[in-house]
Parts: C-alpha cells; structure tokens; sequence
C-alpha cells in the first residue's frame, strides 16, 4: 500500500522558530523530539575536533531547505560547481594574503598592494551581495530568514574588510611617517564626530581600526623603512660585515661564523619593524647585546625574555681584551635571536649558545 501523506515521515528543514542561527539545531531537534540545546552542545563539542563541528553546520546550512522554502541554498547540480569552486578559490586566496601579513612574507610592494586590492574586492563583492539580498528579501512574501541571514553576513564580511584595509593603512602610515600618522589620526576623530551627528556607525569600527593600529604601531616604535621580504647576509671577511643591517617587514638573518674578528670593539646595528631578526655568531666572540623590543622576545645567547617594551642592558664589558661584538637591536614588533648555531626545526627558548667568550674574559655571562 503506498504511503499517505498522514504516513509520510516529515522532511527534514531548518525552522525558523527557535532559531539561533540558521536553524539547523532547532530543526534537527524538531526532526527527532529532542531538545535543540542538547543538540547545539554537541555541535559545540565537535568544533574542537579539527572545527568537525563548525563544518558540519555549514554543510547542513547549505545544503537542507529552511521550513516553508522549496529548496536548499545550494543544490549539488552541475551548473553550481563552477559558483562552489569560485567561492572556495576566493576563501583560499584571502587566506593566503592574510598568512602572509601575518608572517610577514611579504616580499614586494607589489605583493603588499595585491593583498589590498584582494581585501577591497572581497568588501566590493559583500557589498554589491548585500544589496542583492537586501532587494530579495523586501521582495520575498514569506520574509525569508535565510536572506536576513546572508544580508547579515555580507554585512559583517564588508566591514570586516574595511576594518581591515583601515588597519592595514594605519600600520603602513604609523611604520613610513609617524607625523603624517598623527595627522591622520586627527582627521579620524574628526570622521567619528561627524558620524554621531550624521547617524552613520558604520564609520566607527574603520575609523576605531585606523587610529589604534597607528596608536600600537607608534608606541612600539615600528619602522617600516628598509623594505620587505626574507633576506639573509652570510659577509665571508670583517669588510663586508655592514655596521647596520635594516629591514621593514620579514625576516632578516646575518650569519658571521665565516668572520675573523680582530681583537677589540667591533659595533653592530640590526633593525626590524615587524618581523624576526637572527644573528648567528662564532663561538669565539664575546657578544655584548643591547635590545629595545616595543613588543616581543628576545633570545640572545645565554639570556632572555619578553614582553612589551623590552629595554635590554648589556652586563658590564670584560675587563681584559678580548674580541667583542657590541650588537645593539631594534624591533618593533617580533623577535631577536643572537645564535652560535642556525634555528634548525624552530625557535628554542634557553638553547641559542653559551657566550662562554664573555665568561672566559670577565667571569660573567653576555
């Protein structure tokens, strides 16, 4: 006999009662009688494991119809295919470019001013998305909580990418010229003034982003001067050895193990703004590092520490001759390593060498 619809089991859909979200906890509740709350607990528990949970919601958010709608957001057709890979491409690209600010790898302006172009068409496309679903749902009878969802959503990723363009801008300026930074600033200010009386909040988070990335990038004394990337200097003889060695974004490495050094005070200046700075050494030389760090750590030899605001003083010099190198570091934001022996697999707190150079000379440790 075939089924009735009395006999028919329900479809499962995403309710719009009781819905936090997008619905899929409150209808996998109602789909099986048991309480949604148990339900969104178990979603959390799943998040933990390799973010199990957090994926699972999208796929059922995408891909099960929300109550009253005749279809799913996305049906797994072939002309939906080439939207999915697109949507995914756009998603890896922008994860790229954020790891790369974010490791500072970065090795061109150009590079730098694609990762600003991609964030400003993600924003442009959450925008012109926005206004589509915005349309859509004014035009919808039923009033669709799935669009009211999107809308929201594209919303959030537009300001998302203002915030961050503004924040980027801010760092840049506050990095290139603190005075032009402060004038910026200034005009922010007047920018969130003007937005209370014109009614226009969406304002206040850019310019809030702007003018705190600048306040961080000034008080940790970030120089951005010297330009960007990974470089690494290896000078065979004392010639080639530069008295400083600048950098404004990256990793910056100078390996002197192939340098004789002469007996005496040989200065060196190593300067980063954001990023890590490596010295390796020969065993033979007694370094004296001086360090101001505006946030981050400092690994030199034998000693270190961390924290915002780093002021490092050398120990006293050695009282008979010897060969010293007096390095003096400057970064702003990220790390300094004075090693004997190369990074392999990683930084190592406490295991960069024993500057037993110093130790030999005035029984003390540098």
């Amino acid at each position: 006999m075939p089924e009735t619809g009395q006999d028919r089991p329900p479809r499962f859909v995403r309710t719009r009662t009781g819905r936090l979200i997008g619905g899929v906890c409150s209808g996998i509740g109602a789909q099986f009688g048991i309480d949604p709350l148990l339900v969104r607990i178990v979603f959390v528990g799943l998040t933990f494991f390799g973010g199990a949970g957090f994926w699972l919601y999208v796929a059922i958010l995408l891909l099960v119809p929300e109550e009253g709608a005749s279809r799913a957001p996305i049906r797994l057709r072939r002309s939906t295919w080439p939207k999915i890979a697109g949507v995914i491409a756009l998603l890896v690209a922008v994860g790229i470019a954020l790891s790369a600010i974010h490791y500072g790898s970065l090795a061109t302006p150009a590079e730098v001013a694609a990762v600003f172009a991609l964030i400003a068409l993600v924003g442009l496309a959450a925008r012109y998305a926005r206004r589509r679903l915005k349309a859509a749902y004014a035009c919808s009878e039923e009033r669709s909580a799935d669009l009211r969802l999107a809308g929201n959503v594209a919303l959030a990723v537009a300001v998302t990418a203002d915030v961050t363009l503004l924040a980027l801008a801010g760092a840049w300026l506050a990095g290139i010229d603190r005075r032009l930074a402060a004038w910026a600033v200034v005009l922010a200010g007047v920018a969130l003034i003007a937005g209370a009386f014109v009614r226009a909040p969406r304002i206040v988070a850019p310019a809030l982003a702007f003018a705190l990335a600048v306040v961080v990038f000034v008080a940790a004394g970030v120089d951005l001067h010297g330009g960007l990337g990974n470089r690494v200097y290896r000078p065979g003889a004392l010639r080639e050895v530069r008295s400083e060695y600048r950098l404004g974004a990256g990793h910056l490495e100078v390996d002197l193990r192939n340098v004789s050094f002469p007996a005496g005070d040989t200065p060196m200046r190593i300067r980063v703004g954001i990023g890590a700075a490596v010295v390796i050494v020969p065993d033979e030389v007694c370094v004296i590092t001086r360090a101001r760090m505006g946030g981050g750590y400092v690994g030199a030899l034998d000693r270190e520490t961390d924290g915002l605001d780093v002021r490092w003083s050398p120990p006293p010099a050695p009282r008979r001759a010897a060969r010293v190198l007096r390095l003096e570091g400057n970064v702003g934001l990220g790390a300094l390593f004075v090693v004997d022996r190369p990074l392999a697999g990683g930084f190592q707190p406490g295991l960069y060498g024993t500057n037993s150079a110093c130790r030999g000379a005035s029984g003390v440790s540098g």
